[in-house]
């Protein structure tokens, strides 16, 4: 049991882990993606929907 946990540690130490710098702009470019996205899907079922509205006759 004590080899294994020891060959984890081992492959831990091999890995190249980001810096906190690269983490925050790698998070940042996610956040702002995630809000361009969202902006654009709020604007496509807000005209979809005034298209259907108007075709259906809504008020």
């Amino acid at each position: 049991m004590k080899k294994f946990f020891d060959d984890i540690k081992s492959e831990l130490g091999k890995i190249s882990w980001i810096n906190k710098r690269e983490n925050i702009k790698s998070t940042g470019g996610v956040v702002l993606v995630t809000i361009i996205l969202g902006i654009f899907l709020l604007l496509v079922d807000f005209i979809l929907s005034s298209i259907t509205e108007f075709l259906l006759g809504g008020n």
